[in-house]
């Protein structure tokens, strides 16, 4: 009996093991990375833009969105409302969380001589403006989560409606149709709707609603044609591609997804640069899966990406007290712009002596220092629960 549960144990490591796909693992992690490389502004940090062939925004949101929609399962719509309550519970209520964290740690720089865009409490910013992923300062990464739950809002919905008139549809008819208000969105923000905060939301996530779909269309029609074209090929058309967009517009397309900033770019270009991008890092992390797919650092970054998105900008204060803290008590720094520190300026990145590679204290600080505030969160969990 006990030979045959270890066997029982073991064929449910391999079953577990088997539910989880690495390569997605460093997807998130690429993702993860690339907006963080983006925000320390080639301040040292890690680079994986590629000499500039695939800009960090013209792709690392996509990139989240794709990866999504790939794990999306039809069953969701079964249960539509308990599916709708739980995504609500992941994404968006841990941002009225932080919101309010960060709206009393504003008030406590503020204490401390800052001038950290302060705002009062409000029903508006405390509980409305995080739907639309702002509130206070420290929460606007958290837009894509917000963009996302409503994304995933929008498809399931839209796939009730259809099962409700019992309705059978081919998966090429949601692409096409959300193509169709994917390109009108870009079209509308060019126009200049993006200015309109409201506006500026819907048409965000109609946006990025198409590299959700792009995951769903991805896993069930082009996944396994794709396996088959040899990596060398795949990846010299992928650059073929992307040096035709370069050489068309003499410079390398990127947009602003947060705030639906696409610089006049035509909506084929848009939707077709993110999409490449996407190709490129997924065959990307196909290759690298049997060396780093279970690699505990690219798992860590991987399950910790909500509270990295969340808590950068917490990272980078910290790190830039730290060396406001050496400037003022040692002999070092002493070129600290202590105005910068002071002010609204929250791009300010110091540079010890102008050493760019230094920045690396800050890309490494927005990785270690929410990995480490999650983990603290998880033990205050479990003791909640142990004693409840």
């Amino acid at each position: 009996m006990e030979s045959n549960s270890k066997i029982i144990s073991v064929n449910n490591i391999i079953i577990n093991k088997s539910t989880t796909d690495y390569r997605f693992k460093i997807v998130y992690t690429i993702a993860m990375l690339s907006v963080i490389a983006e925000h320390c502004r080639g301040r040292g940090s890690i680079e994986l833009n590629i000499q500039n062939w695939f800009n960090y925004s013209s792709y690392h949101m996509p990139l989240f969105m794709f990866s999504a929609g790939y794990f999306f399962k039809t069953k969701y719509v079964e249960d539509t409302i308990n599916y709708i309550i739980k995504k609500f519970k992941k994404l968006i209520l841990p941002i009225y969380i932080y919101n309010i964290f960060y709206g009393l740690y504003i008030q406590f720089k503020k204490i401390n001589g800052f001038k950290d865009n302060i705002r009062p409490f409000s029903l508006g910013i405390v509980f409305l403006e995080p739907l639309g992923g702002s509130g206070f300062r420290h929460i606007t990464p958290s837009w894509f989560s917000s963009s996302l739950f409503f994304v995933e809002l929008y498809n399931i919905i839209k796939r009730k409606i259809i099962k409700l008139l019992k309705i059978e549809l081919n998966e090429s008819i949601y692409l096409i149709f959300d193509v169709f208000i994917s390109y009108n969105s870009i079209l509308l923000s060019n126009k200049g709707y993006n200015r309109i905060i409201l506006y500026m939301h819907i048409l965000r996530f109609l946006h990025l609603n198409i590299y959700y779909e792009a995951g769903i269309f991805f896993k069930k029609y082009l996944e396994k044609p794709l396996n088959l074209v040899r990596n060398d090929i795949y990846i010299i058309i992928i650059f073929s591609i992307k040096l035709c967009f370069h050489l068309f517009y003499s410079k390398v397309p990127a947009f602003f997804y947060g705030r639906c900033i696409y610089d006049n770019y035509p909506p084929f270009t848009v939707i077709t640069i993110s999409l490449i991008g996407i190709a490129f890092w997924i065959r990307i992390s196909d290759i690298l899966e049997p060396s780093f797919g279970q690699n505990y650092y690219v798992n860590i970054i991987a399950n910790n990406t909500f509270s990295i998105m969340i808590n950068h900008f917490l990272a980078f204060d910290i790190v830039r007290s730290i060396f406001a803290f050496i400037s003022k008590t040692t002999k070092y720094c002493k070129d600290f712009n202590y105005d910068r520190y002071y002010s609204k300026d929250s791009s300010y990145i110091y540079i010890p002596n102008n050493v760019l590679q230094s920045g690396i204290f800050y890309f490494l600080s927005c990785l270690i220092i929410p990995i480490i505030i999650q983990k603290i969160l998880n033990k205050i969990k479990k003791i909640i629960l142990k004693y409840k």
